[in-house]
C-alpha cells in the first residue's frame, strides 16, 4: 500500500492536467468585474490547487459576459466577450498563442481584442503555487460555440497546448437562445465601438483596449 500512495502521488505531480482547477463564472446577476476580482480567483485556484500538489506550471481565471439585450448582441454580430488570465511559472509561455473552444468535433479560434502583463504579488499564494507571469486578455467567442458542449482552452507561447480553461455549455441570455441560428455569419464583424462599450461597462479598471489584433478572422474552425 505505501508504494501504491508513492507512485500515485508522483503521476499527480508529473501531470499537471490532473491539478487543474477549472475556473467557474460569476453569477449572472453580480456587477462589473475589476482586476482585484480576478486577482482574488486566482488565489482561490491557487489555494485549491495547492490541496493536490505543492506547485502547478500554470493556471488559470476566466469571466465572459454575454450581450445584454438584442441590438448588442446584433452590434457585437453575435459573439460573447471573454476574458482569460492566465498565470505560468515561465514567462517564455506568455503571451498566449491562442483561445479556442474544441466542441462537437470542431476546434473554433476566439478573436483576440487584447492584453497586457499584470504584476503578480510575491507573497500572494498564485506567485507561489501557479506563477510570477500573469497574462489578461480579452475575446470574442461565438454565442453559437460557447452554448455547445465541449471546452474553452488556451494554446501557450511553448510547452502546452489545450489547456483547459472551462466546461462549456455556458447559459446564454433567454433572447439569445431564443436565437434559431446564433451561429455568427463567416463575413460578419462586430462594431468595435459597441465592443469597446461592452468592455467598459463590464469590466472596470482594465487597461483601455487597442484592438491590436482585431481583425483576425472569426470563428475560425477546423
Amino acid at each position: 500500500m505505501p508504494r501504491i500512495a508513492v507512485i500515485l502521488l508522483l503521476l499527480l505531480l508529473s501531470n499537471d492536467a490532473l491539478a487543474q482547477v477549472l475556473s467557474k463564472p460569476r453569477p449572472a446577476t453580480r456587477g462589473a468585474v475589476s482586476p482585484a476580482d480576478i486577482t482574488e480567483r486566482l488565489e482561490r485556484s491557487a489555494n485549491e490547487t495547492a490541496r493536490l500538489v505543492p506547485r502547478a506550471a500554470r493556471g488559470s481565471a476566466i469571466d465572459f459576459a454575454w450581450p445584454m439585450t438584442a441590438e448588442e448582441y446584433t452590434a457585437t454580430a453575435k459573439h460573447v466577450l471573454v476574458l482569460v488570465s492566465v498565470v505560468t511559472q515561465d514567462a517564455a509561455e506568455l503571451p498566449l498563442r491562442r483561445v479556442h473552444i474544441r466542441a462537437g468535433g470542431k476546434d473554433i479560434e476566439l478573436m483576440h481584442l487584447s492584453h497586457q502583463s499584470v504584476d503578480v504579488a510575491k507573497g500572494s499564494r498564485t506567485f507561489s503555487v501557479l506563477g510570477a507571469y500573469r497574462e489578461d486578455g480579452f475575446y470574442l467567442a461565438p454565442a453559437n460555440a460557447m452554448m455547445a458542449e465541449g471546452y474553452l482552452q488556451a494554446d501557450f507561447a511553448k510547452s502546452r497546448s489545450d489547456f483547459n480553461l472551462y466546461k462549456l455549455p455556458s447559459t446564454a441570455p433567454d433572447f439569445i437562445r431564443s436565437d434559431k441560428n446564433p451561429e455568427p455569419s463567416p463575413d460578419s464583424k462586430p462594431d468595435l465601438q459597441a465592443v469597446r462599450a461592452m468592455m467598459m461597462r463590464e469590466y472596470k479598471g482594465f487597461k483601455a483596449p487597442t484592438f491590436d489584433r482585431a481583425m483576425l478572422p472569426l470563428g475560425r474552425s477546423g
